[in-house]
């Protein structure tokens, strides 16, 4: 748990990654065609989030900063051979290894201390071919000044078989002779160890190498060397471990190497040694190799070397010398050991820094915990709306927690919401939704949204979760002896597990006592393990696809893969991260921060007598209502206890209660639209772009475009706002726009013509208004049914520049993306503009009074420093959504502009919507 001021702000901001690096920053970004087509639920879902956030892309992102990083291999640094002068000559007899763990000791095995009644007197490092003189330059020699065998060793058995050489002087730390670790923990959870050394029973130059074998389990390996009296009398004990693999055919044959793993710090490999060689060779053989079992002489080691072996402290000492993370420089490209020791070479590579698997984020996110003197930070979480985080529940269960932070802005909480099957005994259903206290001034921007990812976006091979850890273990690795051990915000990388192992890893565990189930998933390091204390986890983090960089102009939505449930070591080592599905729990989080009950899901109940289309019926709570396909009825009218089926004979035909469906016998009419007209149609749409803040309107570009005027005098017109041409003698505006001139309505329309200085140069067609017909409960304070119907003396004449638009009919979707023709006073223009949830724009704007026979759009393209543009417009200004169909592309008109309040900092404005008044229009067209 981490205290207030644990967790801060740095001034540094995530760096953005290169489009050609593994985790390349791909920015929700749709083609015009793609994104024309995507419609939002009226009734809300957080199906449509990654939609919905979308934004024009202003610029590229910048590529990321690439570092030069070392590729040449180091992984034999810590490795000494032990050696005898002979009587006579120089040549040097190397019959044992041994692990460099201080400047000036090398640890080895005890029976490595005397052959034949002769002690070893020198060691030797940094050389791969002892009795080659091409690879030495490198290689440092030093002769041994004591050796100190444990005080209950006894040269008769193998027990307690270690030993300590001091040296006459220290050897000089380097690439290639650094100091290695000793590992601590008694609990050994690592499925494969590394024996390392050199093959001196080999009939050549005696290789150096490392081998991958097997931990063997203490009571097989006493039945194994359960009749080697003379060196085990008293058995395998808990002093010793054991480690092999029959199928390998060549291993470190000498005695007194390590038994080793490698442990990831700092994007860094540390060597640990496990165990020293004392007997057998564990590969090819029936019998496994015995090893002393360092974490039992630790003790004893730091006492002789004055040194505390404690693994993070000892990895700082010398982190810059260790090899580095494989994710930074793949094995395919490291310079090998032996090149680079016979030719000096040391290659590098370029890379993203971020593509460690370990590292600490420049941006703490965010945080749940329990206010106070001091606030304890308990889980991590992810806000999937702006009033809403979502987290383990585990996490918040019988705690009292009252305050989320997200990016060092607060809220307090408002109500915590249990997954109803959540069992706290198991991992299951370990989901919980967090109700923040917001209102439209107090909650959190839309950028710091994530959604929940799409089923085929899991898929991928790897993924990004959090924790936290000390920032000594997790900086660049760069340099030694970092003491800043503060607790940090990390990110780890990790890859699928299947589901199979993932439920062999935890099989015993009671909290996932029935396996791993279809809401549940893992990930897992892939092998590597973390020194101890690298990364804590923190239940109710987010596992994510990839992550959005903080100062990108161009923000999209982080797709929200998981959160997890339980991860020890932050998904490193044996056990994976185990995390629920976000997907899965979808329907669920609807329910709760949209009130949204999908109708599919609602009972159906065949009426007792069958009633034909267009029938009058009771619907539910007795409410009246007639018969109508089901798609022609608002699903927020049809979405409660029961939905009533009037008939299922040919298609499902429900009572849908009055003033929630658009009549029968009018879609003929609103049909029309869609097939006249189309040699006249558009074949090519994209979007507007920079071009609507400056240039008129092209030619053929929203003929269906309306100026309305008032005559001035016989010869001048006052144009005032627009409407738009729903047929040859209609034109839809808002109520609004038609009282623009006190006690007068609207004269004269302007068909053709996108420019007033142009009007009387011909290519307009200016017809008189016949009658203005306003909504009957209009209201022109609170601009409730806002809409108007103009009638004109005669109809248009059809052509490239005037076309009637289609009228938008859908009553449970919205189009998200459309294009406002926006009229300045001089001329018409074309704006991106995107719709809000009314739930969204109710509660986090100005327009509180929202109603579902209105809806909000705002500027579709974000300033150049990413803040939302302004977005301000004028009555009767109309949305179009341009819909592809028989390579044509139908205008359809989703709403008219009605009023707006603070659209000059951003803020979405309030629109009629024209699905809601379909029936009424209809009486007029």
């Amino acid at each position: 748990m981490l205290e207030r001021g644990t967790i801060t702000l740095l001034g540094l901001l995530l760096a953005l990654v290169s489009s050609a690096d593994r985790w390349a920053v791909q920015a929700f970004r749709k083609s015009f065609e793609e994104l024309s087509v995507h419609t939002l639920p009226d009734s809300g879902s957080l199906e449509d989030c990654s939609l919905r956030l979308q934004k024009l892309a202003h610029d590229e992102p910048p590529a990321a900063q690439l570092e030069e990083f070392p590729s040449y291999s180091r992984e034999f640094a810590h490795l000494a051979a032990i050696g005898w002068k002979p009587k006579s000559g120089d040549d040097i007899e190397w019959r044992c290894s041994g692990s460099l763990i201080a400047e000036n000791f090398i640890l080895t095995a005890a029976h490595c201390t005397q052959d034949e009644g002769v002690e070893p007197t020198v060691v030797r490092m940094g050389d791969l071919d002892l009795y080659s003189a091409k690879d030495d330059r490198y290689a440092q020699q030093v002769e041994i000044a004591e050796i100190i065998r444990h005080p209950e060793f006894n040269f008769s058995s193998a027990y307690h078989d270690i030993a300590l050489l001091r040296l006459k002087k220290s050897v000089t730390v380097t690439d290639f002779v650094t100091p290695a670790c000793l590992y601590t923990n008694d609990s050994l959870t690592f499925d494969k160890l590394q024996a390392a050394g050199w093959d001196f029973y080999a009939e050549v130059s005696p290789p150096i190498l490392t081998t991958p074998l097997n931990p063997i389990n203490q009571d097989r390996c006493k039945f194994w060397y359960r009749d080697n009296k003379e060196a085990f009398r008293k058995g395998i004990n808990r002093m010793l471990m054991c480690a092999g693999d029959e199928q390998l055919k060549s291993c470190p044959s000498d005695t007194g190497g390590p038994l080793q793993v490698k442990l990831l710090s700092s994007s860094r490999y540390t060597p640990f040694v496990v165990g020293v060689s004392a007997l057998g060779v564990p590969c090819g053989a029936t019998t496994p190799g015995v090893y002393a079992k360092v974490p039992h002489y630790i003790l004893w080691i730091e006492a002789v070397t004055k040194l505390v072996y404690h693994p993070p402290e000892c990895v700082i000492r010398h982190i810059s010398r260790r090899e580095l993370d494989t994710s930074l420089v793949a094995p395919e490209l490291k310079t090998t050991a032996l090149e680079t020791h016979l030719t000096g070479k040391k290659g590098t590579v370029e890379a993203n820094p971020l593509r460690a698997k370990l590292h600490v984020f420049k941006e703490f996110k965010c945080a749940v915990g329990k206010d106070g003197e001091n606030v304890e930070w308990l889980c991590g979480c992810t806000i999937v709306a702006q009033d809403f985080a979502l987290t383990s529940a585990r996490c918040v269960k019988d705690v009292d927690v009252n305050v989320v932070n997200y990016r060092n802005d607060w809220k307090k909480i408002a109500e915590v919401i249990f997954h109803p099957e959540y069992d706290r005994k198991t991992l299951y259903n370990d989901l919980a939704l967090i109700r923040l206290q917001t209102d439209n001034r107090n909650r959190y921007d839309w950028k710091a949204v994530s959604c929940i990812g799409a089923p085929g976006e899991e898929d991928q091979s790897e993924y990004l979760t959090f924790g936290i850890g000390p920032y000594n273990l997790n900086d660049d690795g760069r340099t030694d002896g970092n003491a800043d051990g503060t607790e940090r915000y990390v990110t780890a990388t990790l890859q699928r597990v299947a589901n199979a192992n993932c439920t062999e890893a935890y099989k015993g565990y009671g909290i996932l006592k029935s396996g791993l189930n279809a809401t549940q998933f893992c990930f897992g390091s892939g092998g590597d393990h973390l020194v101890p204390g690298a990364c804590e986890p923190w239940n109710g983090n987010e596992v994510l696809g990839e992550i959005r960089p903080p100062n990108d102009p161009n923000p999209f939505p982080e797709d929200l893969v998981g959160v997890s449930s339980y991860a020890p070591d932050c998904g490193f080592g044996r056990r994976p991260l185990v995390a629920s599905r976000a997907i899965a729990f979808r329907d669920w989080m609807d329910t709760i921060i949209y009130k949204a009950t999908k109708v599919q899901t609602v009972p159906q109940v065949l009426m007792e007598k069958e009633l034909a289309l267009d029938y009058i019926c009771e619907a539910s709570d007795r409410e009246a209502g007639v018969c109508v396909h089901i798609d022609h009825c608002s699903h927020r009218a049809l979405a409660k206890d029961v939905v009533k089926v009037c008939t299922n004979e040919t298609a499902p035909i429900v009572c849908c209660p009055v003033n929630s469906f658009i009549a029968t016998a009018h879609l003929p009419l609103l049909t029309e639209c869609e097939t006249n007209y189309q040699r006249f149609r558009k074949k090519y749409a994209d979007f507007v772009g920079d071009r609507g803040t400056a240039l008129p309107l092209e030619d053929g570009a929203h003929p269906h475009s309306v100026m309305i005027g008032w005559k001035v005098n016989k010869t001048a017109t006052a144009w005032h706002c627009t409407g738009t041409l729903i047929n040859l003698s209609t034109v839809l505006t808002t109520a609004g726009c038609a009282n623009s001139v006190r006690r007068r309505s609207p004269e004269v329309v302007s068909v053709g013509e996108t420019n007033v200085a142009r009007i009387y140069d011909g290519a307009a067609q200016i017809i008189r208004v016949k009658e203005t017909i306003r909504y009957p409960s209009y209201n022109a304070k609170t601009h409730d049914n806002d809409i108007a119907v103009l009638k004109l003396e005669s109809d248009v004449l059809v052509n490239e520049n005037a076309i009637p638009a289609c009228l938008w009919r859908d009553l449970n979707r919205t189009p998200y993306y459309g294009q406002e023709v926006h009229f300045d006073g001089q001329s018409l223009t074309a704006r991106d503009k995107n719709v809000v949830h009314n739930r969204d724009c109710q509660l986090f704007t100005s327009h509180t009074e929202l109603t579902n026979d209105q809806l909000c759009w705002q500027e579709f393209r974000l300033r150049p420093d990413g803040a939302d543009a302004p977005n301000c417009g004028r009555k009767g200004n109309p949305f179009i959504t341009l819909q592809r169909t028989n390579n044509i592309y139908l205008p359809y008109l989703v709403g008219l502009y009605s009023y707006d309040r603070q659209c000059a900092g951003g803020e979405p404005i309030v629109a009629t919507r024209i699905s809601s008044y379909i029936n009424w229009i209809s009486l007029y067209m």
